[in-house]
C-alpha cells in the first residue's frame, strides 16, 4: 500500500487543555500545509481532537479525571505541589514510555510539549527528528526570572540563577534514576541533564514577544507568536442576549484550574462582582463554577470562542494560563490575573508589568473584598484601558504578518517541511 505524501508528525503532550489546545492549533496548520498530525495525549484530550479532524492515540491518564480527584492541589503550597509532581513523574513514567513507543510506530517526526518526560527517549530510541515547544518564557533558565514553579518574582538575578541551578540538581536527583532505567529498556545510556534532555536542541517558544519576550541567554532560539486554537465563531445565543442588555460585563474563568469547593468559590466571585457594581459572565471551565442560582446580573457559560467573546467585555479576571493571557491581551481589554500555579505567576507579573491590570491574586489570597477592589480599580480606568487596547491591536498585527506556525515549527527537522 503507497504512503501518503507529507510527514506523519507526532503531537506529544501530557497536560490540561491549555497545553493540549495549542498542540491543536499547530496540528491544524500541519495538515493545512499536507502534513498528518497525530495528537498523542491525555485520554480527555481525544474529544477535542475529533471535533479537528485530527488523529488521535492515547498517551497517559485522563488528566481533567486525575486533577479532580487532587483539586485542592490549586490552592497549594509550591513546596506541596514540587512533592506532588514529583510522585507524579514518577509513577507515571513507565506508562508513558510504553504508550508513547506505541503511539509512534509510523511517525517521521516527534513534537512535544508539557510534562512528557518520554518524548526525547523515544525520539532519540526511534530515530525521529525531535522538537519541544514551551508557551511560557518562564520555563527557560534565566536570570531574568525565578523558575516557573516558584511564585516568586522581582528577585535578583544572582538568585534567579541560584534557583535555577538548585531547580535543575534537583530534576536530576529525582527523575535522573527512574528515566535511567526506562531508557536503559530501549538500550539508550542516562542523561547527565534531565532539563536540557527534555528542551532538546531546537525548543520553540511559542509566546507573543510583545507580551512574553524570550530571555536574553536564550536569543537563538525560534520564537513564534503563541499557538492560538480558538478562532473566532459564533456565540451561544443566550450569551448574545446577555451581552446585548446592558453594559460590557466582566468575564470570569479559571480554565483547567480544579476547586475543592465550586460552590464557595462561585460565590465569591459572585459576592466581589456585585459588591464593585459590574455584571459577570461566569465561566465553568473544569471546577463547574456557576452551578447555583445566579442573579440577573450574571450569567454562566461553557466553552466559547475567547476570540469571539474578548472584545466584548469590559475585562477578563482569569488564573494566568498563557492562552487565556494571550487571548485577552491580543483582545486589547483589562486583565485580573488569579495565579493557581506554576507559570501562571508569571504571567501574572507581565500583566501588572505591562500596565494591563492590577497586581494578581494569588489564588490563595483570593477575597471577595480584595477581588471587589480589583474590579473597582478598573472601572473608568481610560489609562489601563488605553494601554491594553494599545498592546492588542500590536499582537493582532504581529499575529497576521507571522507565517504559518507549522512551518516555523518544522524548520531545519525534515527536508518535506521547508
Amino acid at each position: 500500500m503507497q504512503r501518503p505524501s507529507g510527514l506523519r508528525v507526532a503531537l506529544a503532550v501530557e497536560g490540561t487543555r491549555g497545553d493540549v489546545h495549542p498542540l491543536l492549533a499547530l496540528g491544524e496548520s500541519l495538515r493545512a500545509a499536507g502534513h498528518h498530525p497525530i495528537l498523542c495525549g491525555p485520554l480527555d484530550a481525544a474529544p477535542a481532537a475529533a471535533l479537528r479532524g485530527l488523529a488521535f492515540r492515547p498517551v497517559g491518564l485522563d488528566v481533567r479525571a486525575y486533577l479532580t480527584r487532587h483539586a485542592s492541589l490549586m490552592q497549594s503550597s509550591a513546596a506541596r505541589v514540587s512533592r506532588w509532581a514529583d510522585r507524579h513523574f514518577r509513577e507515571q513514567l513507565p506508562r508513558h514510555f510504553r504508550d508513547l513507543l506505541a503511539a509512534t510506530e509510523d511517525a517521521d517526526l516527534l513534537v512535544s510539549t508539557g510534562t512528557l518526560l518520554a518524548a526525547p527517549s523515544i525520539a532519540e530510541a526511534r530515530g525521529l527528528p525531535y522538537r519541544f515547544v514551551l508557551y511560557c518564557p518562564a520555563l527557560l533558565a534565566s536570570a531574568e526570572h525565578a523558575p516557573a514553579s516558584l511564585p516568586l518574582g522581582g528577585l535578583p538575578r544572582a538568585a534567579n540563577r541560584l534557583l535555577w541551578r538548585a531547580l535543575r540538581a534537583l530534576l536530576g536527583a529525582r527523575l535522573s534514576g527512574p528515566l535511567a532505567r526506562e531508557r536503559a529498556r530501549l538500550g539508550l545510556p542516562p542523561v547527565r541533564d534531565v532539563y536540557r534532555h527534555l528542551l532538546g536542541d531546537a525548543p520553540v517558544l511559542a509566546a507573543d514577544a510583545a507580551l512574553a519576550p524570550c530571555p536574553p541567554e536564550w536569543s537563538a532560539l525560534l520564537q513564534i507568536p503563541a499557538l492560538d486554537p480558538f478562532r473566532e465563531g459564533p456565540l451561544p445565543e443566550k450569551l448574545e442576549a446577555f451581552l446585548r442588555a446592558g453594559e460590557a460585563p466582566v468575564y470570569v474563568g479559571f480554565g483547567s484550574a480544579t476547586d475543592p469547593d465550586a460552590r464557595a468559590t462561585s460565590e465569591l466571585l459572585l459576592g466581589a462582582a456585585a459588591d464593585a457594581g459590574v455584571r459577570l459572565v461566569l465561566s465553568r471551565g473544569w471546577a463547574g463554577l456557576g452551578d447555583l442560582a445566579l442573579p440577573e446580573q450574571a450569567l454562566s457559560i461553557g466553552d466559547v470562542p475567547h476570540a469571539s467573546l474578548f472584545p466584548r467585555v469590559a475585562a477578563v479576571v482569569h488564573h494566568g494560563g498563557a492562552g487565556t493571557t494571550t487571548s485577552a491581551a491580543r483582545a486589547g481589554v483589562p486583565q485580573i490575573v488569579v495565579p493557581h500555579l506554576l507559570d501562571q505567576f508569571y504571567w501574572g507579573e507581565r500583566v501588572h508589568r505591562l500596565g494591563l491590570g492590577p497586581a494578581p491574586i494569588p489564588r490563595r489570597r483570593l477575597t471577595r473584598a480584595g477581588l471587589a477592589l480589583a474590579l473597582l480599580s478598573l472601572r473608568d480606568n481610560e489609562w489601563l484601558a488605553s494601554r491594553a487596547a494599545r498592546l492588542g491591536e500590536s499582537l493582532r498585527d504581529a499575529l497576521r504578518r507571522q507565517e504559518p506556525p507549522a512551518a516555523a515549527v518544522l524548520r531545519g527537522l525534515a527536508p518535506e517541511a521547508a
